[in-house]
């Protein structure tokens, strides 16, 4: 047999044009049995008639009939009643073609029928010849969606899994024909077909063609739809923390030069901050099938005022005397910084007051913050404070000790108390010039408790750096130092 279309021979069984693919619609013959029955019965019915006709249509009969008046009413009545059997026979003949012809039409033209036919032959692991009656069944009533499920079941029996997927497709692309169960059917069949056969990629295909939410839904996690970006793109003048999306479980690879990115690309994992500058952010994702998105690609432009370096009031260089460090930015920003030689961040201290500068060396580095999150130049100050005074930092802590003793706040150097269970520790905190009283040591007081952990109190005592005299150091309603003795 050959193609109507291209002319190619088909191959047996194919119900498509391995060529063009031309979809060949195959009707099956009159079943051999039906005709041979079909014969049987019309010349059976022919040859009584025959038996029945013939003697009326002989010369001999028809040259009696003209002396039917010399005969006498008992033969009139035999001749009468003849007639009247052969008619009643070719009335009885006629019904019983019709009879017969409309059973022959109905098993052709019945869906029922073809069906049974259909599953007779699968019993007899007859695919090909099943499909041939299913597909007629199919071109009498084309919205039966069993039968299209039926014959795909066919076609995956005999392992022609495209032929399968075809059918199925038949009730997938229809448009206002099957009810929504028979699509979700349809769907959840040619998933399940490759998934069988690892073919991930059809099913992504599949499903990004799909125009149902609910089905796209319910196998989402076989998709790999593009990266989706929280902000559209364009011009900013603020730090853009820019979050990349999937639609479900995976990896998504990305660069910000506008090239393509690839699996030994940054792998996305937190918001990208993009600060002053142009942006062109290049993303695809990888589903846990191994599934890839197309590309996409978004440009952002950030215009940001980046801020001044924060301006400190005392610069580098070898200090006699204590001086307090101050820092000033731009208004709006926040100022962070380190003690350690490392480069700050808004993870830093904080800066909120003017800091007594430390004794020995000491490296200061500040940054301003915007509000944009914008952070200016670092600026950096390098101390060394020496103090003219034969007082030092361990005797001035010792200082503190024994007139707290004398206050009889404390029962002994070890900083015990009475009826307390733990002690108090004294520590050097700075060296701060206060109010033209003179310099003195900063020393702050701790409670120990019996497990060892140090809690601050509100306690605060200053030393004299010349003198060694000891101080509580309060604070007024103003907030101005005030320094009470101790004897």
């Amino acid at each position: 047999m050959k193609c109507p279309k291209c002319g190619c021979e088909l191959v047996e069984g194919h119900l498509y044009c391995d060529n063009c693919g031309e979809e060949i619609r195959i009707v099956p013959d009159f079943e051999p049995e039906i005709e041979k029955e079909m014969s049987e019965t019309l010349s059976t019915l022919f040859m009584e008639l025959s038996k029945e006709e013939a003697p009326l249509l002989t010369k001999e009969q028809r040259k009696e009939e003209k002396k039917a008046e010399d005969i006498p009413a008992d033969g009139g009545k035999k001749r009468k009643n003849r007639r009247q059997t052969a008619a009643v026979l070719i009335v009885f003949a006629l019904l019983a073609v019709l009879c017969f012809t409309g059973s022959l039409l109905y098993r052709v033209r019945s869906v029922p029928y073809q069906v049974l036919k259909a599953k007779e032959c699968a019993g007899e692991e007859n695919y090909t010849k099943a499909i041939v009656y299913l597909e007629k069944a199919y071109e009498l009533e084309p919205e039966n969606a069993d039968v299209l499920f039926l014959m795909a079941d066919y076609y995956y029996m005999q392992q022609k899994y495209g032929m399968a997927v075809r059918c199925l497709g038949r009730i997938m692309n229809a448009e206002g024909i099957y009810m929504e169960g028979d699509i979700d059917n349809a769907y959840d069949k040619t998933i399940s077909i490759y998934k069988e056969q690892g073919d991930y990629e059809a099913i992504n295909e599949l499903l990004l063609s799909c125009r149902d939410e609910n089905i796209v839904n319910a196998f989402q996690q076989y998709m790999a739809k593009p990266p989706e970006f929280s902000y559209v793109e364009g011009n900013y003048e603020e730090v853009l923390p820019l979050k990349l999306s999937a639609n479900t479980s995976g990896t998504i690879y990305y660069t910000l030069d506008g090239s393509i990115p690839d699996i030994n690309s940054e792998i996305y994992t937190a918001p990208i901050f993009l600060e002053t500058g142009t942006y062109t952010v290049t993303a695809y994702f990888v589903n846990d099938y191994g599934i890839k998105s197309d590309v996409v690609k978004n440009t952002y432009r950030i215009d940001l005022i980046v801020p001044t370096a924060p301006e400190v009031s005392v610069y580098s260089g070898d200090y006699f005397e204590p001086y307090m460090i101050e820092a000033a930015a731009p208004e709006g920003c926040a100022i962070y910084y380190t003690t350690d030689s490392t480069d700050p961040t808004e993870d830093s201290n904080l800066y909120t007051a003017p800091i007594a500068m430390p004794l020995g060396k000491s490296v200061y580095k500040f940054i301003a913050v915007s509000k944009e999150g914008v952070a200016s130049d670092i600026t950096i100050r390098t101390y060394k404070l020496t103090l003219n005074t034969d007082i030092t930092v361990d005797m001035a802590v010792e200082n503190v000790i024994y007139a707290l003793m004398r206050e009889d706040i404390l029962l002994n150097a070890q900083g015990s108390l009475r009826g307390v269970n733990g002690r108090n520790v004294y520590k050097y905190n700075a060296v701060s010039r206060i109010n033209g009283s003179g310099d003195y040591y900063i020393i702050y007081e701790y409670f120990e408790d019996a497990a060892g952990t140090q809690t601050r109190t509100e306690r605060i005592y200053g030393v004299n750096i010349q003198d060694g005299s000891v101080c509580r150091v309060t604070y007024d309603e103003e907030g101005q130092i005030i320094l009470i003795p101790l004897e």
